[in-house]
């Protein structure tokens, strides 16, 4: 999963021979109001993905089909893995604002290629992740009702 302008800078950092490492973090910058915390998740999907990342002929073939990429950036995708390293705050830990969450350290072509999946990972687990948190401490020693099928983020939530 990435989208085109992830794909445009790729290209372009492709046509200008930039293989250095960068990192990109992903942090909160202020809470939504009333938060004063955040419940970290989402990161076992995260490290699924960056372990599996590759093109799939299909992918290929379509970004040939827009004309928008040198044939030898596809030809480079075809055999493009992730190898950096990720740093992360774990699964269920508290995080505060400016506080990385995950950080990516790879070649700036793989770090950017990753970095829309990264966002999608982690920005709604921790979401839920939090509100559950608040929704338990609220509650204290009383049963928790939820409602969640009818409240969550997303058919799969369920």
């Amino acid at each position: 999963m990435t989208d085109l302008y992830e794909l445009t800078m790729a290209a372009s950092y492709f046509e200008q021979d930039m293989y250095a490492p960068a990192t990109f973090s992903l942090m909160v910058r202020e809470y939504p109001s009333k938060r004063s915390y955040l419940v970290c998740a989402g990161l076992a999907p995260l490290l699924d993905y960056l372990e599996s990342f590759h093109f799939r002929p299909d992918d290929l073939e379509y970004l040939e089909q827009t004309s928008l990429f040198p044939d030898r950036f596809l030809q480079f995708l075809e055999t493009l893995r992730f190898t950096g390293e990720v740093r992360a705050i774990p699964e269920g830990r508290i995080a505060f604002c400016d506080e990385p969450l995950v950080e990516i350290t790879a070649p700036v072509m793989q770090a950017q290629l990753v970095e829309t999946f990264v966002i999608n990972s982690i920005n709604l687990p921790t979401l839920v992740a939090t509100k559950a948190s608040r929704c338990l401490h609220a509650a204290g020693e009383r049963r928790l009702v939820d409602f969640s099928l009818r409240r969550t983020h997303g058919m799969h939530a369920g």
